[in-house]
């Protein structure tokens, strides 16, 4: 009979295609983690792929390290964003940055409370604006000029190992 925490029901449990990113291809700049092949965590261009080894060539090295796959705990590809996620990013730092820094400048230019008149707030309020404005559309060019990338790992492990009552799994999960 199968208890509440009996694990073998999830022994040949495998992730779905969809669930895992493409493999890392010749050319890409991947990090990974392979302890007996290098000490800590190596960063580099992938040079070749033959069998189960990678060739990772680090910044200014002129040979690859060999990494046979067995080796490795995790790998983790630099993708390139598109430039409208740049575009995106670029606005939600600029605006804030822009709207802050116009406010503040506006503040300082008004003086303070004793100095104004009918018009109190309104220096405050065209510097924010302007520089709302002006945050906005230097971040949308900064953004959409040069978008980045981010690290995605690839080639998930999934550790199964007996244990006294059963089978043991283990396996790491990004949302």
């Amino acid at each position: 009979m199968m208890g509440a925490w009996d694990t073998r029901r999830f022994a040949l449990a495998a992730p779905l295609a969809a669930q895992r990113a493409a493999p890392p291809a010749v050319g890409e700049t991947v990090r990974l983690s392979a302890p007996a092949a290098a000490p800590g965590t190596l960063r580099g261009e992938l040079v070749a792929r033959r069998g189960d080894t990678l060739f990772v060539r680090r910044e200014n090295a002129t040979a690859p390290v060999a990494v046979r796959m067995a080796q490795v705990e995790w790998i983790d590809v630099r993708r390139p964003r598109g430039w409208l996620a740049g575009l995106g990013r670029g606005v939600l730092i600029g605006a804030p940055a822009g709207f802050g820094g116009g406010y503040l400048l506006g503040s300082m230019a008004e003086g303070g409370v004793d100095e104004c008149a009918d018009d109190c707030g309104l220096l405050t309020a065209a510097g924010a604006a302007a520089g709302l404005v002006t945050g906005t559309l230097l971040g949308a060019l900064v953004g959409g000029s040069a978008p980045g990338g981010r690290w995605v790992r690839t080639e998930p492990r999934v550790h199964a190992a007996a244990a006294p009552q059963g089978v043991a799994l283990s396996m790491t999960i990004t949302l």
